[in-house]
């Protein structure tokens, strides 16, 4: 029988009971799946992706002897000796390039003189690469750095060290999965759809980022944090100390972990401090007070980094000289609206792209993009109509309360301001001579700098399918959401499945 869209509340007659009592199973379950997909893939892919991922362990190499970067400088030589043993060469290059038609054995299981020289002739060529990150915020090479020494005192050398630092990324995706629960718990705490809807969908996303050292798996755990304090300020009707400065080391972590989150912590901060000043107007003083726990916790972390990045880059963000060394320059204003993106075909091109990559990742395999065109085709187009879908969903209510409205409304303006953000870059420079962006290519499309808003996405997307569904018998959209989960595992074995049979990877050690 099909239910009319007055008669279906966000919040349904479901027992609190019975939610709480099966959702601790449920979500460990997701947990759990989440951590043994990533272990999976992460041990299937050899090193060193083409995602940087050389130059995110060179960084990690640094960390874990206490350096911070002051400049852009060439690879230490420890991480020559790392990358030249057991990096491979099947990420750019193809099996025809080699004797044979076949990749080479690793350098790690072979001996011999011949081995020596090779290594020798590999590390010159490699000496003179430029790692470009070196201005990055510090929050995830920290931590991986700690991480890699745990590793080290355990015993684990070579092949499995450099792994234990990826296998960091399997707790991430566990507490990213728990955080995406809580936000959707928070929202609708007795919609199962979206309960469980959205750590399902964080659990399976088939993001290949997620399988590499990177400084962007760490986003959506601490955008995450923010995006969950925002959602208390949102439901708050006093001010608390203890959350201001809970916010504000959020903050701090969001914007030490990777830059392309500022966007996203930029409209979650406006929302916070809107909900400040109206709590500020009935009860100045606590309101006062929380606002500055918040202010003072965010901007000495925040600080700190950018006057060292000033001093040792040149400018706060360490981006102008990025930028030059990457070949870049920017363009006058006028010539801003020209750019392809502002046609109808240069935008889908742009969207389209961008969304593939932000579901599936950017990993190339043997020369060519690890990709399923029907996966990339239906990853662009569900995203385009169930974020509208969300959007005339918030228009019309929809049996929604005000904290609901304003919740999945901050979570479609987060992932939307990451999008722009993008854009934005894309237009104002000249590429020149590199590789991706380029001046034939002009689109930043790189997924993986919208990774923070995997939490709010998420929310967003499914309470989307939610309200497309709204007219449909109550057992729909979760079949539905159980649909999508077996679509993206069906997607990434067919993305994927091939980088099994590598030799330079965890499975053959």
């Amino acid at each position: 029988m099909m239910r009319q869209e007055a008669d279906i509340p966000l919040v349904s007659d479901e027992p609190k009971t019975f939610a709480n009592r099966n959702d601790r199973i449920l979500v460990c379950l997701l947990c759990f799946a989440a951590a043994i997909h990533v272990f999976i893939f992460s041990s299937a892919f050899p090193f060193f992706s083409n995602v940087d991922e050389y130059l995110h362990f060179d960084l990690i190499t640094q960390y874990s002897h206490g350096q911070f970067p002051r400049s852009f400088r060439p690879l230490k030589q420890e991480t020559l000796d790392w990358i030249v043993t057991y990096a491979s060469p099947e990420f750019l290059a193809t099996p025809e390039q080699f004797p044979n038609g076949q990749f080479p054995a690793p350098l790690w299981k072979r001996s011999g003189p011949e081995v020596e020289a090779e290594i020798a002739a590999t590390k010159t060529a490699w000496s003179s690469e430029v790692n470009f990150e070196s201005s990055q915020p510090p929050l995830y090479y920290a931590l991986a750095s700690v991480w890699w020494r745990i590793g080290r005192k355990a015993g684990l050398a070579g092949i499995q060290s450099l792994y234990w630092i990826r296998f960091l990324n399997i707790p991430l995706i566990a507490i990213v999965v728990w955080m995406g629960y809580r936000a959707a718990r928070m929202v609708a705490p007795e919609r199962v759809e979206l309960r469980i809807g959205v750590p399902l969908l964080i659990a399976f996303i088939p993001q290949n980022v997620f399988y590499a050292m990177n400084n962007d798996v760490l986003s959506p755990v601490s955008f995450g944090a923010l995006f969950l304090c925002s959602l208390q300020w949102l439901r708050a009707k006093n001010a608390s100390l203890w959350l201001g400065a809970v916010t504000g080391f959020a903050v701090a972590a969001a914007y030490l972990t990777k830059l392309s989150n500022l966007p996203l912590i930029a409209v979650t901060l406006v929302a916070v401090i809107v909900k400040l000043l109206l709590i500020v107007r009935r009860t100045s003083r606590t309101g006062l007070v929380a606002l500055g726990a918040l202010i003072v916790c965010a901007a000495i972390p925040i600080g700190s980094w950018m006057v060292w990045t000033k001093y040792q880059f040149g400018d706060p963000t360490g981006s102008t000289a990025k930028i030059t060394l990457l070949g870049w320059t920017r363009k006058p204003f006028d010539d801003w609206w020209r750019h392809p993106i502002f046609t109808l075909r240069g935008l889908w091109l742009f969207w389209s792209n961008l969304m593939a990559s932000f579901w599936r990742g950017e990993v190339s395999w043997h020369g060519r993009p690890l990709s399923w065109g029907l996966g990339d085709r239906f990853f662009a187009i569900s995203t385009l109509i169930l974020l509208g879908s969300a959007t005339v969903g918030l228009r019309r209510r929809a049996g929604l309360s005000t904290f609901q409205q304003q919740a999945i409304g901050i979570a479609i303006l987060v992932f939307l301001a990451g999008v722009v953000f993008l854009a934005l870059l894309s237009i104002q420079f000249d590429f020149g001579d590199s590789t991706g962006p380029s001046r034939g290519y002009p689109y930043f499309t790189a997924g993986r700098l919208l990774s923070g808003a995997l939490i709010p996405f998420a929310l967003a997307y499914v309470y989307g399918i939610a309200f497309l569904l709204r007219r449909t018998s109550a057992v729909v959209p979760p079949i539905v959401i159980g649909a999508l989960a077996g679509f993206l595992v069906t997607s990434e074995m067919v993305i994927n499945h091939t980088t099994f049979a590598s030799e330079h990877n965890w499975f053959h050690r």
